[in-house]
């Protein structure tokens, strides 16, 4: 191959690469619809197994983070005395940081917490993710199942 033609290959190897990285971070907007909100929508349920578990002092937190980030979250929906199966919705609402939008890539989970507080599971909790992670917010559909106990 000519030298010019592996310059252009490389230089759009490049501009890919970068691409994806602004997408990766939520940079990018013109993949949105216009006047599009960010939310995520969807459903926890339990796994069978785990029904007897729960009691009516629990609280599940919905939490979204950024995929291979900090364990922060960016957004968090609190409910409690869940029945299951939940329905929920994320919205900019629930960010944690105002300012913050609902973008770019980002990992979902659902939380059964037996004393209420946000932070590190704790022996007793109960843990699941969306099994398609990482997605994008605009997401309807959602269905976590939640299946690990800490």
């Amino acid at each position: 191959m000519k030298k010019e033609t592996l310059q252009s290959i490389g230089m759009a190897g490049g501009i890919i690469g970068l691409a994806a990285v602004a997408a990766w971070m939520g940079l990018a907007h013109g993949c949105e619809a216009p006047n599009a909100q960010n939310t995520i929508a969807g459903r926890v349920a339990l796994a069978p197994e785990l029904a007897s578990k729960v009691s009516p002092t629990d609280t599940l937190f919905v939490i979204v983070r950024r995929p291979g980030g900090a364990s922060r979250p960016l957004a968090v929906k609190r409910i409690d005395g869940p029945q299951f199966p939940v329905s929920f919705e994320i919205t900019s609402a629930d960010v944690m940081v105002q300012g913050t939008e609902l973008r770019g890539m980002v990992d979902v989970l659902a939380r059964v917490d037996k004393d209420g507080k946000a932070g590190q599971p704790q022996p007793g909790d109960m843990e699941g993710q969306y099994d398609k992670n990482p997605t994008l917010p605009g997401g309807k559909d959602l269905e976590i199942v939640i299946r690990k106990v800490y």
